[in-house]
């Protein structure tokens, strides 16, 4: 994760160095659906939900683009097996903090698709403090259009997909800090879909 870090603080450091023939910056919020996995005698997911967010894109030329992108889930944690004395069922938040890029598709001076990858980081918080929050690297896929009323103001639509690399389960997610130890594992990585919509602004052309 250090590591992870240090690239991530490298890459954002130079990003003013880019010689970009475009800045576009996308506050958006859209929906993301429910995403389960198994554990040891169960399943466990996270709830669907609302997300919100904003990406910082850095056109190269027409065909690429550098984006870096932070996304927010307020949801609900439930882990269910005949391990657990009972059932789990805690509010949680979830964090991607990413970069990326995208490989451009014109149409027109006004409509652009898009398809990319991302990695960065994924967290999953506990705003109650009953648990601990856990990070881990993850990577996703994006794809959709812009299109732009005028030179400055256009809309996004897109599609998302965001996993964790590295497996979890309910040992690392649902483990008190105090008391009894849930102590059940999953293997499964979370796959989580959702669709952002959002305002872009252009700073620079």
């Amino acid at each position: 994760m250090k590591k992870l870090l240090i690239v991530f603080s490298l890459i954002c450091l130079s990003l003013p160095q880019l010689k970009a023939q475009g800045i576009e910056i996308t506050p958006f919020t859209g929906y993301t659906f429910q995403a389960g996995f198994n554990i040891s005698g169960g399943r466990a997911f996270l709830r669907d939900g609302q997300n919100w967010g904003g990406m910082l894109g850095f056109s190269l030329n027409e065909a690429l683009e550098v984006e870096l992108g932070y996304s927010y889930l307020g949801t609900s944690a439930v882990a269910r097996s005949v391990n657990l004395q009972e059932n789990i069922d805690i509010s949680a938040q979830v964090h991607y903090a990413t970069i990326g890029v995208n490989r451009l598709f014109p149409t027109s001076e006004k409509m652009t698709f898009f398809a990319g990858a991302k990695m960065g980081t994924g967290t999953l918080a506990f705003p109650d403090g009953e648990y601990r929050n856990i990070t881990r690297f993850s990577a996703g896929f994006q794809g959709g259009m812009k299109y732009f009323a005028s030179d400055r103001l256009g809309i996004r639509l897109q599609a998302n997909l965001m996993m964790p690399i590295l497996a979890v389960g309910t040992s690392l997610w649902w483990s008190p800090g105090a008391g009894t130890s849930v102590g059940l594992t999953g293997w499964s990585p979370i796959a989580q879909f959702g669709f952002t919509g959002g305002l872009t602004f252009r700073l620079q052309q």
